[in-house]
């Protein structure tokens, strides 16, 4: 009998749901019973082996109803192994600042639940005017053109997940 496992996300302009759609579909092709549900609408997980949650980044932090979702759900998470990840559009790069702000996008997220693993990948961003654009870059953003979702980076990741 396989894994059943729970890919939820919460998302602000599409982008995680698509990431939660190609970790499912990696999960599946790994032998798992995958199902992709909106944390927004509170997703029960019962019945679950396994859960892989994520959220757009918003501010430095993971979207209200997420943190909700983990609040709420906290015993019983604490009983399966979770993974989480982010959807953002700053701190994409490798120095040590941006891996610190990077690694921060979580630390709500930590004082509720002990993650086994964590994925950070950049998503779409939204078309931006020249002014947005210039905002965006000082406060620590990567104006990536288009969609920035690495599906080749995504897949990895659900490959090697230990759930």
């Amino acid at each position: 009998m396989s894994k059943r496992v729970l890919v939820g996300y919460a998302t602000n302009l599409g982008s995680s749901v698509k990431v939660a759609e190609k970790i499912a579909e990696v999960l599946r092709e790994r032998g798992f019973e995958a199902d992709v549900r909106s944390l927004k609408e509170s997703a029960a997980i019962r019945g679950y082996d396994a859960a892989v949650l994520g959220s757009a980044i918003n501010g430095g932090v993971w979207l209200p109803e997420t943190l909700a979702y983990l609040q709420s759900n906290r015993e019983s998470l604490s009983k399966i192994p979770v993974a989480v990840f982010s959807v953002h559009g700053m701190a994409l790069g490798d120095s040590e600042k941006e891996t610190t702000r990077r690694l921060s996008y979580l630390d709500k997220v930590r004082q509720v639940i002990d993650p086994v693993a964590e994925g950070f990948f950049a998503g779409k961003m939204q078309e931006m005017n020249w002014l947005q654009a210039q905002a965006f870059k000082f406060f620590g953003g990567t104006v990536v053109e288009g969609d920035g979702r690495d599906y080749e980076k995504i897949a990895a990741w659900a490959k090697e997940l230990e759930i």
